[in-house]
């Protein structure tokens, strides 16, 4: 299942952020190293507490986060735009209020070793979510900074993303910042609908 944290539906929703935010922490800080660990387990920066959607997959057996994707209007303060602003060809900032950045994109590999396919499966549900989730609130293109990998593994079942520039970070791992059409993802990923499910997409009435 689906669902989808606005800032105006947050409260309702934190025993669900309470799991993503230490699933992050096992990806991004224990895997990847891009951040230090904090001793509360969680992984939360300082995007958290400013204008945001969060895409979370819930687990239809435990009702546990299973993945999750955080959501960032690209006109106001991104990690493209600090961390990653090396990373940004030169000439175009890609700030528009039709780019949204995908940040903390993670799936949870514990839950997927007990299920078959269901790594892919949440990374299919996830996907089409953000899609639809750009469609129904006119974001044109998305844009994200993560291993390469997940570009290729990405384009293996539908969407290409345009791939912007690639580096090869402090810890070794190739890493490429790349930019989906979120009409494409949809047209795309159409097929899966048979194992993603319908979820009504969150409208944000007003970007802060």
């Amino acid at each position: 299942m689906i669902v989808y944290v606005t800032p105006a539906n947050r409260h309702k929703f934190r025993q669900q952020l309470n799991q993503y935010y230490p699933l992050r922490k096992r990806v991004f800080c224990d895997k990847l190293g891009w951040v230090e660990a904090k001793p509360d387990g969680k992984e939360v920066d300082r995007f958290d507490s400013l204008f945001n959607v969060y895409i979370l997959c819930i687990d239809d057996e435990s009702g546990t986060v299973a993945g999750g994707v955080r959501m960032m209007p690209s006109t106001g303060p991104t990690l493209l735009h600090t961390v990653w602003a090396d990373m940004l060809p030169d000439n175009n900032d890609f700030r528009s209020p039709n780019i949204w950045e995908a940040t903390r994109f993670c799936v949870d590999e514990e839950i997927s070793s007990r299920k078959s396919n269901l790594l892919n499966r949440t990374t299919l549900m996830l996907s089409m979510a953000v899609a639809d989730f750009g469609n129904a609130n006119g974001i044109s293109h998305v844009i994200a900074v993560c291993e390469h990998y997940f570009f290729n593994m990405a384009g293996a079942y539908g969407p290409q993303a345009e791939i912007l520039s690639t580096k090869v970070d402090e810890n070794g791992l190739e890493i490429s910042c790349g930019i989906w059409s979120t009409s494409s993802i949809q047209s795309l990923l159409t097929w899966s609908r048979a194992l993603t499910g319908n979820v009504e997409p969150a409208i944000v009435r007003e970007v802060a």
